[in-house]
């Protein structure tokens, strides 16, 4: 069990998370160490070239201004000062003058300005590493010195071990940093599991805690917060819904079962014959109701957006003028276009033309007076209205108007389904608009705001 446990978590992210951490320690501790080193190894052995031109500058100096012999000895005397340097004052066949080396090394060209040797200077029993610098003189000598690299070598591997082992230190301190940002995400993603959990179980308006960082698991938070709000609405509309269903239902329902029971008592053909036809009557109300329905769910599931053409909104609102020009005049009632500005736009033809229905439907039945259908543009939202002279929705009800089967009491005695402001409500919001109630001079206006394609 053990064992397996084991595996389990090397195959898991923790694992992996850590052991990305530890590489790319490694990989930047490789590289800075490369770096700091091979900055170091420059550094040393500049200086330890500028102590050898310094050298040999000065003794140029004072052979120009103190002739050869003096060279001979200057370079002698330092030759003897100097423990950690080599000096050679060479003829032009390599042979020695003066200095503490026997002959001029082949491997060292006649004129260098630097360059890096291991040599025997005259008593001594083990090759040394200098830093080197030659000038050939004019008459043919050459003058070689050099400076002893000891003191360098050391100070790089120092700095070598330093840098390792503060590597090799840096590892636990990488193991356990790795751990604790793993143990953080771990809470972090643990908050939001344990809140999935309990909205699974049926807590719905449980949320994901924010600490208002505004880091990504805070965005994160916030997002599947804004989702759940949008799931608990869903679920809240989906209970009015049903519960407006069952309310608005059972009166048609009842009705139909009654004739029903009246058809099954009756031997009268009449009656049967008129039974059925009101039988009939019911039956397409209640398929009418539900299509609606159906029609207003999928607008909202925004299928039939691949339906959009290029319409003619001016003459689609003269159309349905004239459509119901006569069933006004039925009423008493009159019905006015009003086009601001002709404005073709892409839509759903028949939807639109379902939603405009339904506002002059809704204020036949429910308005006043005369009754005016307008197109206007207002920014970048074209806006298909009608306005009339009736009392309207009061203000704080036009949610309540604007949900699916939502029928405010004035209009329970009059035949309908509560679904005319909802489908006009998603018609416009297929559009990318949305429903709004104006009330100006005395009129009542129910607008839909259509957003122009960007």
């Amino acid at each position: 069990m053990t064992a397996t446990r084991a595996m389990r978590w090397l195959r898991s992210s923790h694992a992996r998370f850590i052991g990305l951490i530890l590489l790319l320690e490694l990989v930047f501790g490789g590289a800075l160490l490369l770096s700091v080193t091979q900055l170091v190894h420059a550094s040393l052995d500049a200086a330890d070239n500028a102590i050898a031109r310094d050298t040999r500058d000065t003794l140029l100096e004072i052979g120009r201004q103190d002739g050869d012999r003096a060279l001979a000895s200057a370079v002698t005397a330092r030759a003897q000062e100097e423990s950690d340097a080599v000096l050679l004052l060479a003829r032009a066949d390599g042979g020695r003058i003066a200095g503490n080396l026997s002959g001029w090394p082949p491997v060292i060209p006649a004129d260098t300005k630097g360059v890096k040797a291991k040599l025997y200077r005259i008593g001594d029993t083990d090759a040394l590493s200098y830093t080197i610098v030659a000038t050939r003189l004019r008459d043919g000598r050459r003058l070689m010195v050099g400076e002893s690299t000891d003191d360098s070598d050391q100070i790089r591997e120092t700095v070598e071990r330093t840098l390792l082992t503060a590597l090799l230190m840096a590892l636990p301190l990488a193991i356990v940093a790795a751990w604790l940002v793993v143990h953080i995400i771990d809470r972090r993603i643990g908050h939001i599991a344990a809140t999935a959990a309990r909205v699974g179980a049926g807590e719905i308006d449980r949320r994901v805690p924010l600490d208002g960082s505004g880091d990504s698991f805070d965005t994160l938070g916030r997002t599947i917060n804004n989702m759940l709000d949008q799931i608990g609405a869903l679920l809240a509309e989906l209970r009015t819904v049903t519960d407006s269903i069952a309310h608005d239902l059972r009166s048609p329902l009842t009705r139909l079962r009654t004739r029903i029971d009246r058809a099954m008592l009756s031997d009268n053909p009449a009656d049967l014959r008129e039974a059925i036809d009101g039988i009939s009557r019911e039956a397409d109300q209640l398929l009418a109701m539900l299509a609606t329905a159906l029609e207003v769910s999928r607008m909202e599931a925004g299928i039939g957006r691949d339906r959009f053409v290029a319409t003619d909104l001016a003459a689609m609102l003269i159309d349905m003028g004239e459509l119901y020009e006569p069933v006004s005049e039925d009423q008493g009632r009159t019905l006015a276009i009003s086009i601001e500005h002709p404005v073709t736009l892409p839509v759903h033809r028949e939807l639109l033309g379902q939603a405009i229905a339904n506002l002059i439907d809704n204020a036949l039945k429910y308005g006043a007076g005369r009754m005016t259908l307008y197109l206007t543009v207002e920014g970048d939202d074209i806006i298909v209205g009608l306005a009339d002279q009736g009392a309207g929705i009061a203000p704080e009800r036009e949610a309540e108007a604007l949900r699916r089967f939502g029928r405010l009491d004035p209009a329970r005695g009059i035949a309908g389904a509560g679904l005319g402001l909802s489908l006009i409500a998603a018609v416009a919001r297929m559009h990318g608009g949305d429903v709004r109630f104006d009330r100006r001079d005395e009129q009542f206006a129910v607008e839909m705001l259509l957003r122009r394609p960007a």
